[in-house]
């Protein structure tokens, strides 16, 4: 390392590094960085590599790690790219531009053949606002039009900025929240950023830096720089024969300044009189290393990015659409590598090619874990989860060697450091940044670090002759890779109602006054005091004014019906009195159905003993972190099963917010006390979904799950109940088939229904048979009014998850005119990442013409049709092959509404979505 170092001290141009495997080539990139205190790019093959870069170096390294993302529009689409990609694109590259200290910069090799924003133009266009400063709000407005913001009643996200009376609200990039000016006339007297949602101050700021929100800016009407815009508009499309009439629209739209889709692929023609751009490359100091994770795989996919890019340059010409030609737009490979030589590059490669002659070439010596990863597996059911990484980790202490663990949170770190701490191995927890030094200052043998901070791969690693490193990743060993570090994030308030779920006309519930229409946001002065106040009007023009850090006070109304709720009056008793007869009705209600439960309630139930060992490994396996509702909700379920009471527990949660892991904990209590478990679920093809779930997390432990349903044989059907009659069998999962009268238990400890509102009468009937004997924990998304009661009255007890998972990324929503070239690109995309794709037609009539279009257009994809006049038997087995993956396109109308979470399905297509509701 300290060769390689004093190398990059020179003007050596190429260097190769060979044999880092795992992630150790962030370790050695972040070194380099922070050694020779200069700028480093990073280059990944694709998105999810820079990704996961991002997090592996930021873990060793204490400067600035960026992600440049790539857009997410395929070229030559009439598609608007996010705004927050957007955004977070002109943010790296305003920090590059204004950063004194080395920075590492991380960039998938496609986002960096787009061509940008000039410098010049970039650095120009920020607005710097100072605290006390004057700043004419009628200027200032006019020149976030000019920047591309968008003027909304209510800023919610990245671009938008609203006005109310002497408070300008700006969402700029670069930062997590908006930022609010308070004006005094026209000084700014306070600068802040807020909560969107709750409309509350987070923190006061001294400064903001205003950045453009659009990679396209317009210039002033005109203006000599718009009389230029429409000459080399004009030129282009003389020169590259576009049609007149498109032409004139194109002029059109640029004329009245508004921003269509696909203006991006016109960048250049809107800063130059010459058509070219810089690329971000351009952006970079002089002295800057460039980083090539992996050469070969990186010209492989630049490669393709540029077939891609000239095939659909081709397409639009044939469609005569107007379009630059692809070296206009984007980076040709050779201008690229033209760009890159001249920078430091360090090479990494797996094993060295033979045209490496000019490149000074320094071996290390590395380890990945995926060895050690199968040993654990291997050794898992009948030695445990830890057992066998302890005896490893045993024998690295043995030779002095340091070892780190990077885990997934500071929770994880801390729950792991208790349970190695069972086999004589002490811990120590570090927060990220990780300084080599740190394993100085260790004192103790058989001491571990452990880091609050994931990493993707773990590695072993020869720094130096005589020391060697170990950095386990608990992510790789113990479950799935995730993205990370997570940002952290506030609490959110318990059941408060967010500012984005009230439009002007609903209908809300005030604690004190009733029911009133919500009118809007207004600024009002009172006792020369301004604030932000809820309008609310009762009858008879009744109006109150509810300050913004009182909404707790207010909720949405919700009624049983669509007909109109007579509104409160304010200052009468009419709302105090209709308060007073509900409370009568539910307790008439309770007394009704206490007697029905009563019986239940007195009777003993199972008490499982309290989790163990075994039970702690099956936390830790799960490949996330439990959200603040799921965690509630497991405590709770816990606690009902070893109390001596039956359980009877609702579990109430949106689709995806985790609800199925709750089963899983539960379930896996009941095995590990020596009990059976069933799940009754509505569909066969959620019975095939729950069955793969479940194995899946419970892989590597002694536990055997089995689906019954009609895709079993008779004699596969005989086999399963038969092993369930005599306790082979531990979990078992299927539809009413598991009601009928020769499904039967050795020792039943649990039932687990999921959304019981689908089942008919009779099957619940059914149902009610085991509930006086077993505990039941049912899962719901839309649970019905009857079961949602009983739980409301405490008879039933609830667990509600209202917390999304933290990790989940946004969802990204394109609207466009029909065009086959986005419908090609984004299965396309889909199919690159081994994802599927659902393509909502909502005509059965011509449904068919549609799923032979989309074969045309992707005859490498898998295809199937699914509506609602096949026979119900062929769309069950149809929805499991999707299930399955045995199907990456499903042409289907909406009967896709069925709850199902199939988490490879990443893009939904929906033809004439202006017919849907």
């Amino acid at each position: 390392m300290d060769e390689l170092l004093s190398l990059l001290a020179t003007d050596h141009k190429h260097i190769t590094l060979s044999g880092l495997q795992g992630s150790s080539y962030a370790l050695v990139a972040a070194q380099i960085a922070v050694k020779t205190k200069r700028d480093l790019l990073f280059i990944a093959p694709s998105e999810r590599q820079a990704e996961l870069a991002v997090q592996d170096i930021s873990l060793f390294s204490s400067l600035p790690v960026i992600l440049y993302p790539g857009f997410d529009i395929p070229p030559y689409t009439p598609l608007s790219p996010d705004q927050a990609t957007v955004a977070e694109r002109l943010n790296a590259l305003y920090r590059l531009l204004t950063s004194e200290a080395p920075v590492i910069f991380v960039a998938s090799c496609e986002s960096l053949l787009r061509r940008v924003m000039p410098k010049n133009k970039l650095g120009s266009s920020a607005e710097l606002i100072i605290r006390s400063e004057d700043v004419e709000q009628e200027d200032l407005t006019r020149r976030l039009v000019d920047l591309g913001y968008e003027n909304v009643s209510l800023v919610q996200g990245i671009g938008d900025f609203s006005v109310r009376g002497g408070i300008i609200d700006i969402f700029p990039p670069g930062y997590e929240a908006p930022v609010r000016l308070d004006f005094f006339g026209d000084t700014v007297e306070s600068l802040r950023t807020f909560d969107p949602i709750s409309q509350r101050s987070l923190s006061e700021i001294a400064e903001a830096v205003i950045l453009p929100a659009s990679n396209i800016l317009f210039p002033p009407d005109a203006s000599s720089e718009y009389v230029g815009l429409q000459s080399r508009f004009q030129k282009e499309a003389e020169r590259l024969n576009w049609p007149f009439e498109k032409l004139d629209a194109l002029l059109e739209k640029i004329s009245s300044g508004r921003r269509f889709p696909g203006i991006e692929f016109f960048l250049p023609l809107f800063y130059n009189d010459r058509p070219e751009c810089p690329c971000p490359l351009q952006y970079l100091s002089k002295k800057t290393v460039v980083f090539i994770g992996e050469p070969t795989e990186i010209q492989r996919s630049i490669n393709l990015s540029w077939e891609r890019i000239q095939a659909n340059y081709n397409e639009s010409v044939a469609a005569r659409t107007p379009a630059l030609k692809p070296d206009t737009v984007f980076l040709s490979p050779d201008n690229l590598a033209e760009e890159l030589n001249a920078f430091t590059q360090v090479k990494v490669f797996d094993f060295l090619e033979d045209d490496l002659r000019e490149a000074k070439i320094f071996p290390f010596t590395s380890k990945s874990h995926l060895l050690l990863k199968q040993e654990v597996d291997l050794q898992r059911k009948q030695k445990g989860l830890l057992l066998p990484l302890a005896s490893v980790l045993h024998k690295w202490f043995t030779k002095n060697e340091p070892v780190a663990m990077a885990c997934r949170s500071q929770r994880h770190a801390v729950h792991l450091a208790e349970l190695l701490s069972h086999y004589d191995i002490s811990a120590h927890i570090y927060n990220a940044p990780l300084e080599l030094s740190s394993f100085q200052k260790i004192e103790e043998t058989s001491t571990i670090l452990l880091l609050n901070q994931p990493i993707s791969e773990g590695f072993d690693l020869q720094l130096q002759p005589g020391l060697q490193v170990h950095f386990l990743s608990e992510s790789e060993l113990f479950g799935e890779r995730r993205l990370g570090p997570r940002k952290r994030r506030r609490p959110a308030e318990k059941d408060q109602l967010r500012f984005d779920e009230l439009n002007r006309g609903d209908i809300v519930v005030h604690r004190e006054h009733g029911l009133g229409i919500y009118q809007g946001l207004v600024t009002l002065t009172l006792k020369d005091i301004t604030n932000d106040f809820l309008e609310i009007h009762y009858q008879g023009e009744d109006k109150l004014y509810v300050p913004v850090d009182r909404l707790s006070a207010i909720s949405k109304y919700k009624g049983i019906s669509d007909k109109k709720p007579k509104l409160d009056k304010l200052g009468t008793r009419t709302w105090i009195n209709t308060k007073k007869k509900i409370k009568e009705s539910v307790w008439q209600v309770a007394q009704d159905l206490l007697k029905l439960y009563a019986k239940r309630e007195m009777q003993k139930g199972l008490a499982l003993s309290q989790p163990g060992e075994l039970f702690q490994e099956l936390e830790e396996s799960f490949s996330f972190d439990e959200t603040s509702g799921q965690y509630k909700a497991i405590a709770e379920v816990l606690e009902d099963l070893t109390s001596d009471k039956i359980m009877d527990r609702l579990i109430c949660g949106d689709v995806g917010y985790g609800k199925t892991e709750v089963a899983v904990r539960a379930a896996f209590k009941a095995i590990e006390d020596g009990f059976q478990v069933a799940m009754l679920v509505p569909t066969t093809v959620l019975a095939e979904q729950h069955a793969k779930t479940f194995q899946e997390r419970f892989a590597g432990f002694p536990v055997l799950v089995e689906s019954i349903n009609r895709f079993r044989t008779k004699a596969e059907q005989k086999k399963i109940l038969n092993n369930l009659k005599i306790g082979k069998l531990d979990i078992i999962i299927g539809t009413h088939r598991l009601l009928s009268k020769d499904v039967l238990f050795k020792k039943l400890g649990l039932l687990i229904v999921d959304e019981e509102h689908r089942f008919g009468v009779s099957h619940k009937e059914k149902i009610k048979r085991f509930k006086a004997e077993v505990n039941v924990l049912t899962l719901t998304a839309t649970p019905i009014p009857r079961t949602l009661q009983l739980s409301l009255l405490g008879i039933r007890d609830l667990s509600v998850i209202n917390t999304p998972p933290e990790q989940r990324r946004p969802i990204k929503t394109f609207v466009a005119r029909y065009d086959e070239l986005v419908i090609k690109e984004a299965i396309t995309r889909e199919l690159q990442r081994g994802g599927q794709t659902f393509l909502v037609h909502n005509r059965v009539r011509s449904i068919g013409e549609m799923a032979r279009k989309v074969e045309k257009l992707t005859p490498q994809a898998r295809i199937a049709l699914a509506h609602g006049q096949m026979p119900a038997k062929q769309l069950e087995e149809i929805m499991v092959r999707f299930v399955n993956k045995e199907i990456d396109v499903l042409v289907c109308t909406t009967i896709i509404e069925s709850g199902l979470d199939i988490s490879s399905a990443n893009t939904i297509i929906i033809t004439r979505a202006d017919r849907l509701g």
